[in-house]
């Protein structure tokens, strides 16, 4: 088994960012935040476009994403196991182990995406019937269901291996690539949705579509690199699927496939009980999501470096470094989260006035906003020190702190809140409880440092 990275087969780049020694948070980090804000403009255009059709429009495209990500619950899950396992291999210097991981990996996640497309497309119409919407943004929201859904494939190559070269610590790549991609989707955007361009106006349709295809040109690019053995981690021998590593792989992830699951099936309550309010609560839930959006990217990007770092150093045998750069993640998150949540919630209704012309959805907006935006800080926690331990194997942890913050707390008070009659900002005050407790556990449970053994423990 090689112990070593052949550096005649990889970007000298990708070769030196390898080693846990040459990387930093920072380093890490901007990269990635800069990828996801740009995933992220193309969430606002996308609501922009959407929203010129009307508060239907906006409700029905935000209520299928919602079900769209539930469904990929078990492919983040397995990001999870992959990001640990392909650190710690990179870390301990078998490159060969993080080219097998990334390969058994790729072939699940292709796997699990197959059923996914059966199981929505039979039941998208079903499931978006439980929210209540009024009969034409109901039969919006199903077919653009159906046709982002008919994508998962695709869009599951694209995170296997986006997520293998971050976890080799080459950040850059996967930023170049979403550069690329995320201009594409924009031009579908516009193209597709307004008729622009010399496309066809499709409305939501094309909305979905442009979705789609940008996934496709994702994994068309990212594969032609993987294949031209330009990727950090190179392209696995066959059977890599063994048990053993299988075995590993789920066992790293199931745990966080469960939070997942049930991180997205407490979400679609929590959106279920803002349905109940009306198109224009659902409308304004979607504007506030995405204008927050810019935060929330930070987070995961800071998020994806705490990972890396906490898993290589690991792989390395040094956890004071390990700890070390969880904590540099932390720092600089909670600053930059807090920092963006004061700006954002100040400009709510500059940014709603922006996505919609009406005054109930942006007055919504507004009071979203603004309770979500004072709670970056805990947000930020959740986001960093819940990456770095994942990182590291400790899957198990975040999820039990999920299950008592979102379906514990969240859930169940929106829910009574409602039944009390009390208005929308009482739920959106919910938000408030389920992310200072989580922030809470999550610090108490890093500075334990028990989460440093579990992977160890576990294989």
């Amino acid at each position: 088994m090689s112990t070593e990275i052949d550096k005649d087969q990889i970007p000298e780049e990708s070769a030196e960012v390898t080693h846990p020694e040459s990387l930093s948070v920072w380093g890490l980090a901007w990269p990635s935040i800069l990828s996801n804000l740009l995933f992220a403009s193309v969430g606002l255009v996308a609501i922009k476009a959407v929203g010129s059709l009307g508060a239907e429009a906006v409700a029905a495209v935000g209520t299928g994403q919602r079900i769209f990500w539930v469904f990929q619950a078990l492919l983040m899950a397995i990001m999870a196991g992959t990001t640990a396992l392909v650190a710690r291999a990179i870390g301990s210097g078998d490159s060969h182990e993080a080219a097998q991981v990334t390969r058994a990996s790729l072939g699940l996640c292709l796997l699990i995406s197959f059923f996914t497309v059966i199981l929505l497309w039979l039941g998208a119409d079903f499931m978006i019937g439980l929210f209540g919407l009024d009969e034409a943004s109901q039969k919006l929201s199903v077919t653009y269901t159906q046709i982002l859904v008919g994508f998962t494939p695709v869009f599951a190559i694209s995170m296997v291996l986006g997520t293998a070269q971050r976890a080799a610590g080459d950040a850059k790549t996967p930023l170049y690539i979403g550069l690329i991609t995320n201009v594409v989707n924009i031009i579908l955007l516009i193209g597709l949705v307004e008729g622009r361009f010399g496309m066809p106006q499709m409305g939501v349709v094309g909305a979905a579509l442009a979705g789609g295809l940008a996934f496709t040109f994702n994994s068309i690019l990212v594969l032609g690199l993987w294949f031209g053995k330009k990727l950090a981690v190179e392209i696995g021998k066959a059977g890599s699927m063994t048990y053993k590593r299988l075995n590993q792989l789920i066992t790293v992830s199931y745990p966080a496939g469960l939070e997942s699951f049930i991180f997205q099936f407490g979400m679609l309550s929590f959106f279920w009980i803002v349905a109940l309010y009306g198109t224009n609560a659902v409308a304004a839930y979607n504007i506030g999501v995405n204008a927050l959006m810019v935060s929330f990217t930070v987070g995961n990007g800071f998020a994806i470096a705490g990972a890396t770092l906490t898993g290589q150093h690991l792989g390395a045998a040094d956890p004071d470094k390990a700890y070390e750069s969880g904590v540099r993640a932390a720092a600089l998150t909670v600053f930059s989260m807090g920092t963006l949540g004061i700006l954002l919630a100040i400009f709510s209704r500059e940014l709603a006035s922006f996505f919609i012309d009406d005054v109930d959805v942006v007055n919504k907006a507004v009071i979203f906003v603004w309770m979500l935006g004072i709670m970056q800080p805990f947000m930020a926690i959740e986001f960093s020190i819940g990456g770095a331990v994942r990182g590291a194997g400790d899957t198990k942890s975040p999820l039990i702190i999920t299950i008592i913050g979102l379906v514990l707390i969240r859930v169940p008070l929106a829910y009574l809140f409602y039944n009390f009659g009390l208005p929308i900002e009482w739920i959106y005050a919910t938000l408030i409880a389920d992310y200072f407790l989580k922030g809470v556990l999550l610090a108490y449970r890093y500075k334990s440092r028990r989460w440093m053994k579990v992977l160890k423990m576990d294989s």
